[in-house]
This record gives structure tokens, sequence and C-alpha cells, in this order.
């Protein structure tokens, strides 16, 4: 034997031999077919994990880095997501594809997805008539423990079933282990500040609770704990995906970048970048992690910002673009075609786009009757499920303005599917208190402000039974008791009763429409009425009122004669109302036929009848609107006393004369009223434009002709806010009468 050298018996060298053949002829048999090269086995490569943060609407380039991936035949092992990342991540994890992703995104509607009411065409009839009344949309809780402010800014139901429609397909797993692809999504307990890591439960709440922005959406509630966006406690979770047991990282980070001393001269420039240096300091933190093996992706286009939703066009493409530029990294992670295609099959298949629905169960926890919602679900046992009726019919429960929120899983019980709506009560506002601000100025002759609240109690009893109490301190105070009873579970009948006080302002003019008297109009009044609803647009209804009232002269000469009055009688109305916005609608129509008839032996001072007819419609192109209006009014006899004449004047109504400043046994007006949004401020649509307007009041019929008509018209600006509408306004007419208009808040029209 020689120093240095090994030497082997003859049955240990033809051993090595006969082991060296079979490495060989293992290694030419996994050869890739395609490109001849030697493929490593996959149960040696190191896992991957994809890691996205939160952001805002920036994640929309988490979609565009998705595309890449998947193009270059990356294999993902694990995702891991915070806020915007862990919604992404979470449709990938259950097996969407990126393509199918992008595809929800663009099927919701950004502009209203942050808008916390359910669209018009969805709510109850009486809920649509609120949108009548004098006060804001926001309301303060009323409970057993005092005023309650809102836990948000939004209760967040648009959101929460949009994320619903987005990941039904995996919602009967709950295991998140058992996706597609392991997936966690990442919170923040409010009450401690720690990251909370979400591994298992309802898909679309754990994305809820990642995005949950603190005091602009409700904490979510979870195991004990109320959860807000985990991009507070660890926006790029890099430490969570190690924990699962990646080695090799794809990251992409889209948080918002820390802003310059220029933008930083206002208190919301200071509070943004102070949120942002919260949720810098643990991610830069888990970034110095990262090796040379690991890929970071930083999407451009800082010009966008978190709030840019109706940009996702352009974000996706920032993210491919930035995934391109690391293109030569990301290569180093991808598999030959044969290789990648054995790890995708062996991927499990878990995403359930039409699941057969075997039982439903509804999990109520509203003063509502069970029946009243199971009447509104129209989905079928053994029929696969309708997500889109589904929805619409989740929008009419949630438009009945008594759940906080109404949204759905799947779950598997015995291999069965259910449909689970859970119907989640509002308990910080049990009842509620509205308030708001109503000015009406006409610079020529002063103003009229209103300081307005409706208390509303909506569910006195499990039919959906209501009580409300609605005043007004100011130039026209007032104070309505109203009930109102639904008869039957598909909330079709309905009994009501109202009665209160109102009164309002008008002024008497001249011939030159120069102001000479101002009065004041006030009656006191009772009503019962009963009704049929059709279809939720259109009400059927009879009423009974008796009243009694005057006319106070506040400024001029006191009209001579008695100006008290009775009135007593029967009144049938058919309203409808399909109009998508009261203030500026775009789409929809409203019409009133009403027929009313008073009558000494029910209290009246005399006999009368008095129809009216109304008319209007709105139709779109873009940005662009025109609505139409066509009002005609009239009493039959021409014999309506004084507190009976249709008045009426004021902008839209024959603009350039005052508010009720005309007054007649017949009224008429034919209009159209064209206006164009401007800017894209989402939550405050600003709109400018222009109405032509023709007609007049009259006292005979002889008198209505073409050339006793007045032709009107108005420019204006208008914005719809948080207190009702808002207008600047001229307006014009051919009876020598202009006026400049400032109205805000809703003009309310008194019993």
């Amino acid at each position: 034997m020689h120093p240095g050298r090994i030497t082997f018996s003859e049955p240990i060298r033809t051993a090595f031999v006969f082991v060296l053949l079979a490495c060989l002829l293992s290694t030419s048999i996994h050869a890739d077919p395609d490109t001849g090269t030697v493929s490593e086995n996959n149960n040696e490569r190191p896992k991957i994990g994809l890691v996205l943060s939160g952001g805002g609407a920036r994640g929309f380039a988490h979609i565009g880095v998705l595309k890449k991936i998947e193009e270059l035949q990356i294999p993902i092992d694990i995702v891991v997501g915070t806020s915007m990342g862990s919604i992404i991540g979470g449709l990938y994890a259950i097996g969407l594809t990126p393509d199918e992703i992008e595809q929800g995104v663009k099927s919701i509607d950004w502009e209203l997805v942050f808008n916390d009411f359910a669209r018009r065409e969805y709510r109850s009839f009486r809920r649509k008539q609120d949108d009548y009344l004098f006060t804001s949309q926001n309301r303060l809780g009323i409970s057993s423990e005092g005023v309650n402010l809102p836990p948000g800014l939004i209760e967040g139901q648009q959101i929460e079933l949009a994320l619903d429609r987005l990941a039904y397909p995996g919602f009967h797993i709950t295991d998140f282990d058992k996706l597609h692809i392991p997936y966690r999504a990442i919170a923040t307990d409010i009450e401690t500040g720690d990251a909370v890591i979400l591994d298992s439960g309802n898909l679309a709440k754990a994305m809820r609770a990642s995005m949950s922005i603190p005091a602009a959406l409700p904490p979510v509630k979870h195991d004990g704990k109320l959860l807000v966006d985990g991009g507070i406690g660890n926006n790029i979770p890099i430490d969570v995906a190690r924990d699962m047991g990646a080695e090799i990282f794809i990251v992409v980070d889209v948080s918002a970048p820390l802003a310059g001393q220029e933008d930083l001269q206002s208190s919301i420039g200071v509070t943004a970048q102070l949120t942002t240096i919260l949720t810098r300091r643990v991610a830069d933190q888990l970034l110095e992690s990262l090796t040379a093996d690991d890929v970071l992706i930083v999407p451009g286009r800082d010009d966008l910002g978190s709030s840019s939703f109706l940009e996702y066009t352009a974000l996706i493409q920032a993210g491919l673009d930035a995934a391109e530029e690391h293109t030569q990294q990301l290569n180093k992670l991808s598999l030959p075609a044969a290789q990648y295609q054995a790890y995708r099959a062996a991927l499990p298949v878990v995403a359930r786009h039409q699941p057969v629905i075997d039982f439903i169960e509804v999990q109520n926890q509203t003063r509502l009757d069970d029946g009243i919602i199971q009447m509104i679900i129209s989905q079928k046992i053994g029929q696969p499920l309708d997500v889109e009726q589904l929805e619409r019919d989740l929008q009419i429960i949630y438009g009945l303005d008594l759940p906080s929120s109404v949204v759905y899983s799947l779950e598997t019980v015995d291999d069965k599917t259910g449909l689970i709506v859970y119907v989640r009560d509002r308990p910080w506002a049990p009842s509620y208190l509205k308030l708001g601000l109503t000015l009406r100025s006409e610079f020529d002759v002063g103003s009229v402000t209103n300081v307005d609240m409706i208390y509303t109690n909506p569910s006195i009893n499990r039919m959906g039974g209501e009580f409300r109490v609605g005043a007004a301190f100011g130039s026209e105070p007032h104070l309505v008791f109203s009930l109102y009873q639904p008869l039957d579970k598909a909330l079709k009948y309905f009994v009501a009763g109202d009665g209160g006080y109102t009164s309002y302002l008008f002024p008497g003019t001249n011939s030159n429409n120069e102001v000479e008297q101002l009065f004041r109009f006030q009656r006191t009044f009772a009503e019962i009425a009963a009704g049929r609803i059709f279809r939720q647009n259109t009400e059927l209804r009879v009423s009974l009122r008796r009243a009694t009232g005057d006319t106070e002269t506040l400024v001029g000469l006191t009209p001579p004669g008695d100006s008290s009055f009775d009135e007593g009688f029967i009144n049938l109305r058919l309203l409808h109302d399909s109009l998508d916005h009261v203030d500026f609608p775009r789409s929809g129509y409203r019409s009133t036929l009403q027929w009313r008839a008073n009558r000494e032996s029910l209290g009246a001072d005399l006999d009368y009848d008095q129809i009216q007819l109304s008319l209007s419609g709105a139709g779109k192109w873009g940005r662009h609107t025109v609505y139409g209006r066509g009002i005609a009014e009239t009493t039959v006899d021409e014999n309506a006393p004084v507190n009976a004449l249709f008045r009426r004047g004021g902008l839209f109504e024959l603009s350039g004369f005052l508010n009720r400043q005309l007054a007649g046994q017949h009224f008429g007006l034919l209009e159209a009223i064209y206006y164009h949004r401007i800017g894209n401020i989402t939550l405050l649509p600003i709109y400018a434009g222009f109405s032509v307007e023709a007609g007049n009041a009259w006292n005979n019929r002889d008198e209505i002709k073409l050339d006793n008509t007045v032709l009107a018209g108005s420019v204006f600006l208008g914005a719809d806010t948080i207190l009702g509408p808002v207008y600047l306004a001229y307006g014009i007419n051919d009876s020598n009468a202009s006026t400049l208009y400032l109205y805000i808040g809703r003009q309310w029209n008194p019993h």
C-alpha cells in the first residue's frame, strides 16, 4: 500500500462502479426533455415564499408581479400578505390566476365601494323616501349607554361584499394551510399594537381584518381581539413566511415612500407621514434580513397614492414593469416547463366557482324576524350558487338599514355545501340621531336657516316597525312624529301614522317682482295611512288627514280676512321612484299621480278636489347627464282656499323667482337640466350645469296659454356633500326676475 493512496478490494470496486452507473442512468432519466439540462428534484429545491406588503390602491401592482412570476414559471410555496397584499395574496392562494384576479378587481365599482349606503335601487321604499328629508346621511348612535360615535367613517358593507365576491371560490376551506398554496394574512391587535397572524377561518374576513384602516373602517372581532390594518404591526411579513418554512423570498413592497419637506406643510401631510414612519420601522428591519438570493421588487408610480383605486390599470402595469427589471434574478428561481407543470399538478385544487348549495342558514343578530330575511334570499337549494343574485339579495337586506353589514360564507358539513348568511346588528346604534343644516339664501331677500334633526328607532318590533321624531329649529321650525308598521314578512303591506306642527315662509311680491310682504304659513296636522309596496320602487298609499292652521304676516301689510283654516281630506297617491340619486340623478325615473279630496264632512272649510301629476327621469353618457321633469297640478273646480294654493318658484322651479313666490289654482312646469361632473374627487362629486325651464302658476284655466308661460333658466355649480347638496346658482326669467341662489342641504318639502 502506498502512502496517500486508497485501494479497494475487487468486490468493493465492483460495487462502486455499479453505484456510479446507476447514478448516471438516473441523471439521464431525469434530464429535461426540452433543454437537455439536469433539473433538481422538486423535494430538494428551496421553498419560495411570496411576501406582499400593504399600500392601499398601490397594492394593485401585486397583480402585475404575479403575472411575471407565472410567465417565468416560478413555483410559489408560501404566500403571506398584509392589507391589500393580503387580498391579492389570498386570491392567488386559493388558485385564481393573475388574470382572474385582475378581472375581479375590474368588476368592482371603486367609486361606490367606500360608500356605506346600499345603492338606491336596493333600498326599501321607505328608506328611499328618507333621501328627501333634510338631514345629512351621517348618524349618531343612541343606546342605553348614551350617544355613541360610529366605530369608523364607514361600516364597510360594500368593501366586505366586494371581498366576498372575490374570495367565495375558497370559502369552503377554513384551514389556510390547505389552500392551493399555504397562506397567512397579517392584522394588528389595536389593543396591544402586536401583529396577529391569521391562519384559519373565513378568508374574506381575514382579508377584511388585515385591511381595516383605523378610524376609517370598524375593527374586526376575532378570538376576543379587535383587529385593524396589519400594516401597523408588520407591513412586510418576511418573518412569518420564514417561520412557515420559506428559504428564498420574493418580496413586493408597495408601501408609500416617505414624503419630503415640501409635502409636509399640512396636518394631513404630517399625519400621513407619521403613519408611513410607523409602518416602515418594522418593515425596514425585516428587509435587512434578505440575502443576495432573495428578490425585492418595489414598483414605481410615486404619483399614484394609496387612494388611487380608479387607476388600477396603471398600477398593475407598474408592478409588471418592476418585475421585468428583476427578470435576471427571478430567472434563477424558475423551473423548466415539465417540472413546473409537475409542480402545478401537485397543488390541491380548491377554487370552486359554482358550488351547488345543499343547505342555507341565516345567522341573524338584528331584531328583524328571520322569516323576513329568508323571504328575500332567492338562492335555491340544489342549484349552483348564483353570486350576482345573492349579492342583490344581500344588498336588499342591507338596504333595510337595520344591519350594520350583511355578508356570506360557504361551509362544508358532512360533505354538503352550505350557504351561511350573516346579518350583523348595529350595537352602537340600535336607534340613531341624524343632524343637518339647511340654508337657503336668495341674495335679494336674505336667508332661511334651520338646524335639523331626526331621531329614528328602526326596529320597535320584529316586523320592522319604526318610530321617528323629526324637528327643526330656526327660520322654519317644525316637529313631526311618525309610526310605520309593515304588516307581512314580505314587507309589502303597511299602516302608518303622522302628526305634528310644520311651518314655512313665503314672500309677497308686486308686479315688478319686488318683495313687499313676508308670511309664515303654519299647520298642525294628524294623518293615518295604509298602503302597498310593489318591487321596492312603487307605493300605492291612501291616507286620511285632519289639519288646522293659519298664515301670519311677518313683514308688510296684513291681507284682509280670516287667515285661519281647517283641512280634512282623503289622499290617494301612486308614487314610483327608481332614481339612482335624489340630488344629482344619472339614471332612473320618478313619477307621482295624486288625488286629494277635501270634504266638509271630514272637517274641511269647503269641498274641493286637486290632482297632481309629475314625471322626471335622467340619462347619462360619460360624465354628462340630462335630467328632465314635467309637473302638472290643478284644482278641479278652481275653488281651493288660500291655504291650498299650489306654491312654487325658486331654483329649478322657474329660476329667477324666489322660493314659493308663485301661487295659483294650477301650476305647470317643463324643464331640462344638464350637468357635467368636474374633477376626480371620489367622495366629493362636483358638477357644473345649466337649466332651461318653462311654466307658470295660474288661477284660471283660461290663462293657461303659450303667451302666458314664463321662460326661465339657470347656471349653477353643485356638490354632493356630507350635509347634502350644495348649489351656487344664478337664475333668470322673462318676467323681469333674476336671483342669485345659495342652497346648502336638502330643501325640505313640508306636509
